[in-house]
């Protein structure tokens, strides 16, 4: 994913130049989100340290520990930033940023002294096409060893920006993340396994055990335990922490949910080491007094998207048929003296 300003971006002048007028590094960056300027807005007013993390992309995360990843959903707690607040920075145990100018959904500055640096970072949102060009500015002053940070700051900058950019981008392309976004559904070709199955109970009853984040392990096949379930299950943007395997040798994953219209319709972003991640969707239609479930899925990353093919799939689609017949013994079991 390209972070590569234009010419005209690194020349323009920007909100917040003028905090630092003696800045000897101006590091430029710049990149394309598929979401408009009010979308993006709250996550950028949420980012920081103990606070919304910083973005970074799924299998990255998936190496770091659980404390250190950015939220995949917006936190309303995190959204009243105002002028003049301070939150923390990984620049160093002390280091905080201090927001400067807002001007929402489309500048966000921020101020900062490291010692003898003055800094600036500052945060544009243009829409363009329907969605975002981001630009991000760090300016820094009284800097000793320009050459230095001109060359090692520049990298460490372009690279930390590109995961923000790939992390950004997952969480904004989830349902959950953008309210117009338009709806996750799997492609119509030989790359979704799609399964089907009558059960004797209303859509209602089968929501009931979809939004049961706690008996996911009853039902889908290969998930061993669950670990921990966000309270808002199952609404877009909660997380299902689960483990499969089985002791002692484990792998943590965790489900994501992308779309939640209850008694209607569940899409997950789901990872399964080491296979990668996939997204299954589950609709409920009422058929004859109870409910036609459909169940897809559909490898989105990792080898198991790379190497996809007949066999594959058919392998997917005989564990779903097993994973339904779970569910839907479940559901008449809750549902039927």
């Amino acid at each position: 994913m390209s972070t590569r300003p234009t010419a005209a971006e690194r020349a323009a002048v920007l909100p917040g130049d003028d905090v630092v007028p003696d800045a000897a590094i101006a590091m430029d960056t710049a990149f394309d989100l598929p979401a408009p300027p009010a979308a993006v807005w709250p996550w950028f007013v949420q980012l920081g340290k103990r606070r919304g993390g910083y973005y970074l992309p799924r299998w990255f995360e998936a190496l770091t520990p659980r404390t250190r990843r950015g939220l995949r959903h917006l936190d309303p707690a995190l959204l009243g930033l105002r002028v003049g607040d301070t939150i923390p920075d990984w620049g160093g145990r002390h280091a905080t940023f201090t927001a400067h100018e807002m001007t929402p959904p489309h500048v966000l500055v921020h101020r900062s002294v490291r010692d003898h640096v003055r800094l600036t970072w500052a945060i544009v949102l243009r829409e363009q096409d329907g969605g975002t060009r981001v630009q991000l500015r760090l300016r820094l002053g009284g800097v000793r060893h320009e050459r230095v940070a001109r060359v090692l700051g520049g990298a460490a900058d372009r690279l930390t920006v590109t995961g923000l950019a790939v992390g950004m981008r997952e969480r904004l392309t989830s349902a959950s993340a953008a309210a117009d976004a338009e709806p996750v559904r799997p492609r119509n070709d030989r790359s979704v396994a799609t399964t089907s199955r009558y059960v004797d109970a209303p859509p209602t009853a089968v929501w009931d055990v979809l939004a049961d984040g706690w008996a996911y392990s009853n039902w889908v096949v290969s998930t061993a335990t669950v670990r921990a379930v966000d309270a808002a299950w199952p609404a877009a943007g909660a997380v299902l922490h689960h483990s499969q395997g089985t002791w002692p040798v484990t792998l943590d994953d965790e489900a994501v949910v992308e779309v939640s219209e209850p008694a209607s319709r569940l899409v997950l972003l789901a990872q399964g080491r080491p296979f990668g991640a996939a997204r299954v969707q589950l609709e409920l239609a009422a058929e004859d007094g109870g409910t036609r479930v459909t169940m897809t899925e559909e490898p989105v990353s990792g080898p198991g998207a790379w190497v996809h093919n007949p066999v594959s799939e058919a392998l997917l689609r005989r564990r779903n048929v097993e994973a339904l017949h779970r569910l839907a013994a479940m559901v008449e079991r809750r549902t039927q003296p």
